[in-house]
């Protein structure tokens, strides 16, 4: 044998194991095993997701290759680290937006229009940016004053309709009673934004209210919403409705004085009931009341109150996983599952016909007549701009409120910041 035929014999099989291994490679390619990171930050049902019923045991069963890796990230963290992250091109497969945080996010994430999940999500027109659906709510929430009704029974009390009755109510209870009217701990900013970020939407025409302020030059002058929401924080303040001392004291205290009976009442989102159940005993279950903050003038006018579309799943154009990506969030919007985190977080339902079994907040919300839905839409180009030429943060004036401070004298000097701001920045 000739080494010519011995080494055709060896080509042969050299190139037979090559197709071989093509095609095992081919299939392999097929069948690849995908694992899609979703983040998201403490305290969005990431519980559920993990440990009470594991998403990616339940998205295996629609699709076997892919690897849902749920990944918390502690709320104090979370912007910070998607920042970052953002700036590397690292962002994950599929992240959470937070609501004032989209329009950063508007260029790093693709389009969602397209998907059927869009068209069933009854918030993505509303918060749609520049004509795109930068991502997907998975649930919206109101806010709501939590009272203790046995407090209101001995002080002969009635839930509020109007901004004056509601002032009425604190009042009653500071001068009748040695309790804290209304809990708020000052001592951590992010406590007050049921008042300064949320009550200036809630005046009339208060309707997209930071997109409003990116249109002016002096948004903080008398007769705005802006200036009329903070002028009936500030007369709400004015009566020391969280005590003498109310930035002595943070968010941990703020709980524990109204689940210790120590305060009548205080405003915070929906997710506060769960929280408030798991700690609180029968008899305090019994005795918790709810109701929306009225921040009308009269009950002739609408009651508006306010929704919040939150954590809107994005996809960022860095990830190697579009189409899974996609696929995972077309799954979750329509599946049953969606339904079961849904009634798990007792929140609102961004998707048609998904509705909420045995829920507290809609016995509250179908005993007002004459609603009317806010929603908090983020700000865009120009807010944004001025935004972060000021270092405008509601909350931290809200805070300043809270302290004591001269409200003319404060709406004085924004104008003039804003106006400053919004010349170099934007122009005329």
């Amino acid at each position: 044998m000739n080494t010519y035929t011995i080494l055709g014999g060896i080509m042969k099989k050299i190139l037979g194991g090559l197709l071989i291994m093509g095609t095992l490679i081919g299939c392999g390619q097929k069948d690849e095993a995908k694992v899609l990171t979703f983040s998201t930050w403490e305290g969005t049902g990431e519980q559920f997701f993990m440990d009470i019923n594991d998403i990616n045991t339940e998205y295996k069963k629609i699709n076997p290759n892919v690897t849902i890796k749920i990944e918390k990230i502690p709320n104090t963290e979370y912007d910070t680290t998607m920042k970052i992250r953002n700036t590397a091109k690292q962002l994950p497969d599929i992240f959470a937006i937070r609501n004032k945080h989209m329009y950063s996010y508007r260029d790093a994430v693709h389009d969602l229009s397209d998907l059927n999940a869009s068209k069933i999500n009854t918030f993505a027109e509303p918060y749609k940016i520049n004509g795109k659906v930068v991502g997907l709510p998975m649930y919206g929430f109101n806010e709501y004053v939590y009272y203790r009704k046995s407090v209101f029974n001995k002080l002969g009390l009635e839930v509020p309709q109007t901004w004056n009755e509601f002032l009425e109510v604190v009042k009653t209870i500071n001068n009748s009673s040695d309790l804290i009217p209304l809990a708020i701990g000052g001592k951590d900013l992010w406590t007050t934004y049921p008042y300064g970020q949320f009550v200036p939407y809630l005046v009339e025409n208060g309707d997209n209210l930071l997109n409003q302020m990116g249109d002016m030059n002096s948004p903080f002058s008398e007769g705005t919403s802006v200036y009329k929401g903070y002028e009936k924080v500030n007369q709400l303040f004015q009566l020391k409705p969280a005590g003498e001392n109310p930035l002595g004291y943070g968010w941990s205290q703020e709980k524990n004085m109204f689940l210790s009976g120590k305060s009548a009442m205080i405003a915070v989102g929906q997710w506060f009931y769960k929280d408030f159940m798991k700690d609180a005993s029968e008899e305090d279950q019994n005795d918790l009341g709810m109701f929306l903050m009225p921040v009308r003038d009269s009950k002739e006018d609408k009651f508006r109150y306010f929704v919040t579309g939150e954590v809107f799943l994005g996809v960022p154009k860095s990830t190697k996983h579009e189409k899974e990506a996609k696929e995972f969030i077309e799954w979750f919007f329509a599946s049953n599952y969606y339904k079961d985190y849904i009634n798990y977080m007792q929140v609102i339902p961004t998707v048609e016909g998904v509705e909420l079994t045995d829920s507290p907040f809609k016995a509250v919300t179908d005993k007002v007549e004459n609603l009317q839905a806010v929603y908090q839409i983020p700000g865009g180009e120009n807010y944004t701009k001025i935004k972060n030429e000021t270092r405008y943060d509601q909350n931290q004036l809200s805070q300043e409120l809270l302290s004591g401070s001269d409200f003319k004298q404060l709406m004085e000097e924004w104008n003039k910041k804003w106006n400053d701001a919004k010349g170099k920045v934007v122009g005329r």
